[in-house]
């Protein structure tokens, strides 16, 4: 069987699909489109084509896709840890290697004290919504098999399971057939459900922070530290990546680390919140002065670009007003 070539619509074709377009021809089946192929010359099922292609033109490839979390059983190695922040800072996998090769001991050593931290606590509690989600969503799963196998060895079961931290507060029901058979006929269901649901609703307090708000405290509170310290504007997670800024934290509970705020738990960014008055940052002071380096001439450029009065300044007195700045920095410093 012979295939079709592929068939070239020319620029004065394209116009006159366009037109038909914008006047309702948005779709396979169209009306529109045996007038459409009059006017142009071309088949319908050409010009059927052709409405897929633009249509899909209008949408917007810059959309940001939403990364699907993955549930991971393994241990975390410190490696495994160094490559989660690198690439959560928009890192590549090229720069893996070398990187972790070049890292300093201490860098290393928090990375080892992080990955036992995490073998030791092992806990719900520390989870992130949404990967506590993923873990109720792997077991609920697994639950459901083990509910099937039994069945086939003739074993009737019936498993009901209640989370008072999803907003649903839904009754989940796992049964084999038989079982379903006799709760249908009971109402056991109804008051396991509304006998836990009355003890959540008395349990969580109504005014516990979402956890976004709990992030965005922390954020604020980092950023507060990052200027008593010295800094300027907010704490530079991507330069702290980058090893350009060095910020080492005191009185982080619990052996916490200094992330960004996204990467921690609930209960981790409420007792980071609790025990905000321990908490100090010192900046490296030769990174201190690079990036007070940066900054000046960054925001001198700005100005010669966008101010008319700066235009009539000279390089002479441009070079005398940034050897003035150094001077004062060098000057400061210890």
């Amino acid at each position: 069987m012979a295939r079709r070539g592929r068939t070239e619509i020319r620029e004065e074709q394209r116009e006159i699909l366009k037109s038909f377009f914008r006047e309702g021809m948005t779709r396979v089946g169209s009306p529109i489109i045996p007038k459409a192929a009059s006017a142009t010359g071309l088949e319908p099922c050409v010009i059927e084509n052709w409405i897929g292609n633009y249509r899909r033109c209008f949408k917007t490839s810059s959309e940001p896709r939403r990364t699907k979390l993955k549930l991971h059983t393994r241990e975390l190695s410190p490696y495994n840890l160094f490559c989660r922040d690198l690439l959560r800072n928009k890192g590549t996998m090229n720069d893996i290697k070398g990187r972790w090769a070049t890292l300093g001991d201490d860098e290393k050593q928090k990375y080892f004290k992080e990955a036992a931290a995490l073998r030791l606590q092992g806990q719900a509690e520390d989870l992130s919504p949404e990967m506590r989600e993923l873990k109720i969503k792997k077991h609920l799963k697994q639950l459901k098999i083990e509910v099937s196998k039994l069945e086939a060895l003739g074993v009737e079961s019936s498993i009901l399971l209640f989370d008072p931290q999803n907003s649903s507060l839904e009754v989940y029901e796992l049964r084999s057939k038989g079982a379903t058979d006799l709760f249908d006929a009971m109402d056991g269901v109804n008051d396991f459900g509304l006998h836990y649901k009355a003890c959540a609703s008395a349990a969580s307090p109504s005014t516990k922070d979402h956890v976004d708000v709990l992030i965005k405290k922390v954020q604020e509170l980092f950023n507060q530290k990052y200027k008593e310290a010295g800094g300027t504007g907010r704490l530079p997670y991507q330069s702290l990546m980058n090893q350009s800024v060095t910020v080492t934290a005191a009185g982080l509970p619990n052996g916490l680390t200094l992330r960004k705020p996204s990467f921690y738990g609930r209960n981790q960014l409420e007792t980071i919140l609790k025990h905000a008055n321990q908490i100090s940052f010192q900046i490296s002071k030769q990174k201190l002065l690079y990036h007070y380096f940066i900054l000046y001439h960054t925001n001198i450029f700005a100005s010669i670009c966008h101010s008319d009065a700066a235009q009539c300044s000279t390089a002479q007195e441009l070079s005398e007003d940034m050897d003035a700045e150094d001077e004062r920095v060098h000057t400061n410093s210890p």
